[in-house]
């Protein structure tokens, strides 16, 4: 199973998201280039950034013990302005060929995308969880 982006909803929301979230976790910096010069939120906002303790060098699934609980979560609304702003961003040919294995970075954002809607619908906050 690859490593990726999940999102995951306060309250939690019964719906699927289409996506393995794969290329979003990989093509991750290059997204947020692209969205830092279009003045966008950075995708990798919405993920838990914390760095781990200097003296841990455990296991990655030991490493919520090391640091505590992440307690975070953000607007579906600003979610959705980085989402629809770099799919505007991948309607550029220059923009896309900039990130590799675009396609699937593209499906990656559709289905954030559709998630982050019913998210809003229903006042709902998100994060993104590496899976």
């Amino acid at each position: 199973m690859a490593v990726g982006y999940c999102p995951a909803f306060e309250p939690k929301l019964a719906v699927p998201f289409e996506g393995d979230g794969a290329s979003l976790f990989h093509a991750a910096p290059l997204l947020d280039e692209l969205a830092e010069e279009r003045g966008l939120p950075l995708l990798t906002s919405f993920a838990d950034d914390r760095e781990p303790p200097p003296e841990f060098d455990g296991y990655p699934e030991e490493l919520a013990e090391a640091i505590g609980p992440w307690t975070a979560w953000f607007s579906a609304t600003e979610g959705l302005r980085c989402v629809e702003g770099l799919l505007s961003t991948l309607d550029d040919p220059g923009a896309r060929a900039r990130v590799p294995l675009v396609d699937g970075v593209i499906e990656d954002l559709t289905a954030l995308h559709a998630v982050l809607v019913v998210a809003k619908k229903k006042k709902a906050q998100f994060r993104l969880e590496v899976a």
